[in-house]
């Protein structure tokens, strides 16, 4: 015998895509805070070595931190003001980052 097709189904079918969109963005932000970590580690690691490639990964691995956390971008915002040299370094490389990160370093410049 066929049984009746409730509300229930179609809310449990709303519910499953809320739960797989939460998940999604749960796990992008998951990657990006990770991406960031890493790219700002191996930043840190390159600072001694003759190709000054640290500063600018590090950068990056900030862009990506602050992309996938809120706690990041207040940390960073915080960094830059009250380590005025590490802004003045951030403003050093803007022009050699894309536009996005260019954006970034722009908007969490505590001077403007």
């Amino acid at each position: 015998m066929n049984e009746p097709q409730f509300a229930h189904s179609q809310w449990q079918g709303r519910a499953g895509r809320r739960f797989r969109r939460r998940t999604a963005i749960t796990v992008k932000r998951t990657a990006l805070v990770g991406m960031g970590c890493t790219c700002m580690v191996a930043g840190i690691a390159s600072v001694p070595s003759p190709v000054p490639v640290g500063f600018v990964l590090f950068a990056m691995g900030m862009y990506f931190a602050a992309r996938g956390s809120k706690v990041a971008r207040r940390g960073i915002k915080w960094a830059r003001r009250s380590l005025p040299l590490f802004s003045r370094g951030l403003n050093g490389i803007k022009h050699r980052m894309p536009v996005p990160m260019r954006r970034f370093i722009e908007r969490s410049d505590p001077g403007v």
